[in-house]
Formats: structure tokens, sequence, C-alpha cells
């Protein structure tokens, strides 16, 4: 009875061990076709096929998170901003950001930064404000859900260098103002 129960402990120790390593298989698989599929990405030949591969927002087949935000890089570096800028949209969601959409709204913003800090001309230099004010807003949505990346806060205090925000006071009075005092003269009518 004693060897029954050995054998039968041994048994389930082994199938669990067996589902173990059944699921790590499982996940070094997944990982080595990630791997490949970011590879062939990243060797793209051209920003058009890039951009075709990209155009469907990145939500486009199954197609997983990390391949797709191997594409929104390969699309930024390439210069075509707009289908970058759908992919890393479409990986970061609202309420919730995992690695990946902490990721790409870090690489979002530095997009929007890059994109801002160059070029010259009037209309330029108010299309990079805006671009730069774009960055600051992603920097700022990464530091609220990570606040200790400090790679985001270092690029938040390069966004904010190259275009500061002033916020107007109230305008106080002048110092003089606020201590000249008037009294009345001694010979006032207007007591009783």
């Amino acid at each position: 009875m004693k060897r029954r129960w050995i054998h039968a402990a041994f048994g389930t120790v082994a199938i669990c061990c067996a589902a173990w390593a059944a699921y790590g298989g499982m996940r070094l698989r997944h990982a080595g076709q990630v791997e490949q599929a970011i590879a062939a990405v990243t060797q793209a030949p051209g920003v058009a096929q890039a951009a075709n591969a990209g155009a469907d927002g990145g939500r486009g087949g199954d197609e997983p998170p990390q391949v797709q935000l191997a594409r929104a890089m390969a699309l930024s570096k390439a210069g075509a901003y707009d289908a970058a800028g759908r992919l890393y949209n479409g990986l970061i969601h609202e309420g919730r950001l995992d690695g990946i959409g902490l990721a790409a709204l870090f690489d979002l913003g530095n997009m929007y930064l890059r994109e801002g800090s160059g070029g010259d001309g009037e209309a330029r230099a108010v299309r990079s404000l805006a671009m730069i004010g774009e960055a600051k807003a992603r920097y700022r949505m990464a530091l609220r859900a990570a606040p200790d990346d400090w790679d985001a806060r270092y690029n938040l205090e390069r966004a904010l260098w190259l275009a500061p925000e002033t916020q107007s006071a109230p305008t106080l009075p002048d110092v003089k103002e606020q201590h000249n005092i008037k009294l009345r003269d001694p010979q006032s009518q207007d007591l009783p």
C-alpha cells in the first residue's frame, strides 16, 4: 500500500514536470517565431513595402505585439511617420499600459521629438512646437504609468528645454505700490 502511494506521488510529480517542460518548449518556440518575424520586418527592403505592411494600423493578422513594435520602429526610422504613428497608437491600450505599451509610448514620444526638433522656417516652427507638445504628452503618460522611467524623464526634460512651458502668473502690484499708504487729511470733512 505504501509503495503504491509513493509510485502515485512520483507519477504525479513526473507529469507536472513534463507539463512544465512542454509549456517552456511552447514559449521557446513562440519566441523563436517572434524573433524570425522581427528579423523579417527589420530587414525590409524599402519604405514602401514597410508602409504597405503596416497600412492596416498594426491590427491585421495574428501579428504579436513585439513584431508590431518592431515594424513601427522600422517605419519611424525610414521616415514613414504616419504609418508608424498608427502602429504605435494601436499598441497603446487605454487604461492598461504593459511593457509593450510603455515601449510604444516612449518610442512614439521619441518620434514626435525627432520630427519636431528638425527643420527651419516659420511654418515648420509652428509644426515643431505641436510635435514637441505631443512628445511631452507621451512622456508624461509614460511617467504616470512608470514613474521610475529615467529615460522618459530625461527626454521630457529635453523636450521642455526645446519648448519651455511658461505659465502666466497673475500680475502682482509693484513693491512700491504695495507699501505706498495714503493717509487721510486731518481736516477731513467727511467725518461726523
